[in-house]
């Protein structure tokens, strides 16, 4: 586990690195807001659909009900809603924006992993045999900052090509 925690430590670093040198602080407060809200449901939503699919008979089965696996709309909405105050503290704590909101959304993965070793025992799971709770924390913290740094880098491309509203023409015919 120590080898994976470094690689994904290494990789959430770089990334959140790249996208803060690529993408200054002005950039991101101009990202209009429901973008976040839209990214974030989207890429938890769709993310959420692949790993019930995909992860279901080793890790999920084991303390989820099958219905939960139809829930991404619930999902969706909760992300958007998450995304969109981890924007809010983001832009008003000191530093680069892009910076915090990677790192607020690592913080994030705390009490989503709390409940998962804590409440849904997960650690009782063949898949993580030998895992500690420590480890996941860790691992979990740099997970969801590559996670969030890729619903931020996916907010500031969507909103560079969705049009902006521009002001309309006069409809008063000109004398």
């Amino acid at each position: 586990m120590l080898i994976t925690i470094l690689v994904w430590s290494l990789l959430s670093l770089g990334l959140v690195s790249i996208l803060a040198w690529r993408v200054n602080a002005a950039r991101f407060r101009s990202i209009r807001w429901w973008m976040f809200a839209l990214v974030s449901g989207l890429f938890w939503g769709v993310f959420a659909f692949i790993l019930h699919w995909v992860y279901w008979d080793s890790y999920y089965r084991y303390f989820t009900p099958s219905f939960v696996q139809w829930l991404t709309p619930v999902a969706m909405l909760f992300y958007a809603l998450v995304g969109l105050g981890i924007r809010w503290l983001a832009l008003r704590l000191p530093g680069h924006p892009l910076v915090n909101f990677c790192t607020l959304g690592a913080v994030e993965s705390i009490p989503e992993h709390w409940i998962g070793i804590y409440r849904m025992h997960i650690l009782d799971i063949p898949m993580f045999e030998g895992v500690n709770a420590t480890s996941i924390f860790i691992f979990a913290f740099f997970e969801y900052a590559i996670y969030w740094g890729v619903v931020s880098l996916l907010a500031v491309l969507l909103d560079k090509f969705w049009p902006r509203k521009t002001a309309r023409p006069s409809s008063h015919l000109q004398d």
